[in-house]
């Protein structure tokens, strides 16, 4: 018998007692070499041969775990949440957030609680446009609207642009849920083109845009919502370059930029010499999400109206939260607090790479990015994303299925008849808000998928 065959022999003994229990780690291949008397490297091959036979799953620098063969029903007190988009407690920098209000009131409560300018605080403009110029955003403070949230600035732009005019608006298939229930309830007409890891059919794109029915395309470059896809600069520069040459309106949703992307990557904005791209960013998935402040860079033409509209809608954004992240801005916090966010972000998506590579059924879609926090399933056929998602709230584990984030319209026509059933298969894992120790969850739902394909099949 080999010394690797050993190794696993011993294995699936202590399994079989009991002593390595499902979703446990294997020992380490340091220990386990001692405790034979072997070569480490001899055990890290049999554990890797235990991992091709769908055994044992491993983590980057984490070690390797026993697959959970079955999912037991857990206490209802227990959730891992994959379903809502927000930050783990211990990343919400309360303390020293809670500094920078005190200093904040100290500094200005004269005007702090009193109805200001309804573009935002003044000196939090000006720290942004600072901060936007390392990005590739040159904006003067004037051009710069305080929100509350993205959401605000993506309403208040659809509003200003669509007002008493003829057109339509493009979004990507899928998309942004919530957006298309604001175009649906604004009254705006909607046309999809797919968006796809490599971005888009641009000859499709650019006979929608020359067709004369589009006034303005809605894009998130990076880190897209539902899917987790990002631009490459090449992509950016076609859709810049398009939309000048047929007076297409970019509003670019660029929300989770702090969470990083690859190197020299820029927002279309920088792209679009004309400058007419309305540019959105917002602090609230990455930094603090109750104090709901956005911020939109507005073109010449639309600030005017834009700013109106705003001070129509709820006359000033609240200017505490404003005047504290300034100071938080300004102190190299943010920075410091952001690339920690990132830093724990990439961790994450690289141990959920690594167990759906080794557990994902062969018929299963799965993108998982290098930056962001979203994982994207397309799920096999005859198996619905709610369907799934029914079975797994059974073990406390929630997940969201993606329908919304297509368009009504989206048939058959628009990716023919083999994908006219996606929305109905697509899901959404967010991991922002999985603790580490939770995200071994996903094995389980690999599971899950893979019963439900078993159960089809039978």
């Amino acid at each position: 018998m080999s010394k690797k065959q050993l190794v696993i022999d011993h294995i699936l003994k202590e399994i079989e007692r009991g002593k390595i229990l499902q979703g446990q780690r294997l020992p380490s291949c340091r220990k386990l070499a001692e405790d034979l008397g072997i070569n480490k490297i001899t055990v890290n091959k049999a554990y890797e041969e235990l991992e091709k036979s769908h055994l044992v799953y491993s983590i980057p620098c984490g070690g390797f775990y026993l697959i959970r063969k079955q999912m037991e029903p857990v206490a209802s007190s227990v959730i891992v949440d994959f379903k809502t988009v927000r930050l783990e407690k211990n990343l919400i920098p309360y303390r020293e957030f809670t500094h920078v209000i005190n200093t904040a009131v100290d500094r200005h409560h004269e005007e702090l609680f009193n109805y200001e300018c309804s573009s935002g605080y003044l000196p939090l403009r000006h720290e942004l446009s600072k901060m936007f110029e390392k990005d590739g955003i040159y904006a003067t403070a004037e051009r710069i609207l305080i929100t509350s949230g993205a959401q605000q600035a993506i309403s208040l732009a659809f509003q200003a642009i669509f007002r008493n005019r003829p057109g339509k608006l493009l979004v990507e298939v899928p998309t942004y849920g919530l957006v298309l229930e604001l175009a649906d309830r604004l009254g705006i007409p909607m046309v999809g083109i797919p968006r796809t890891k490599d971005g888009y059919d641009f000859k499709k794109l650019e006979k929608l845009f020359k067709s004369g029915d589009i006034n303005a395309f809605y894009i998130v470059p990076r880190h897209q919502n539902p899917t987790g896809f990002s631009l490459d600069e090449s992509t950016k520069r076609h859709i810049a370059a398009l939309s000048q040459r047929y007076s297409i309106r970019i509003i670019e949703d660029d929300y989770l930029f702090d969470l990083g992307s690859k190197k020299n990557s820029l927002p279309i904005h920088y792209y679009d010499t004309n400058k007419s791209t309305i540019y959105i960013r917002s602090f609230s998935k990455t930094f603090m999400p109750g104090i709901r402040i956005g911020a939109a860079v507005l073109p010449e033409d639309l600030a005017h109206e834009i700013m109106q509209l705003k001070q129509l809608m709820d006359i000033n954004t609240s200017q505490l939260p404003q005047a504290a992240l300034q100071l938080y801005i300004q102190s190299g916090m943010y920075v410091k607090h952001t690339l920690n966010i990132r830093r724990v972000y990439e961790r994450k998506l690289k141990i959920a790479r690594r167990i759906i590579e080794s557990l994902a059924p062969s018929n299963l879609y799965w993108h998982v990015p290098d930056h962001g926090i979203f994982v994207w399933l397309i799920l096999p056929k005859g198996i619905t994303a709610l369907m799934l998602e029914e079975r797994l709230k059974q073990h406390g584990i929630l997940i969201n299925p993606s329908a919304d984030c297509y368009l009504d319209t989206y048939c058959a026509s628009e990716q023919g008849s083999s994908a006219s059933d996606i929305p109905s298969r697509a899901v959404r894992l967010c991991l922002s808000g999985v603790s580490f120790d939770k995200l071994d969850t996903i094995a389980a739902i690999l599971r899950e998928i893979q019963n439900n394909i078993e159960d089809t099949i039978g």
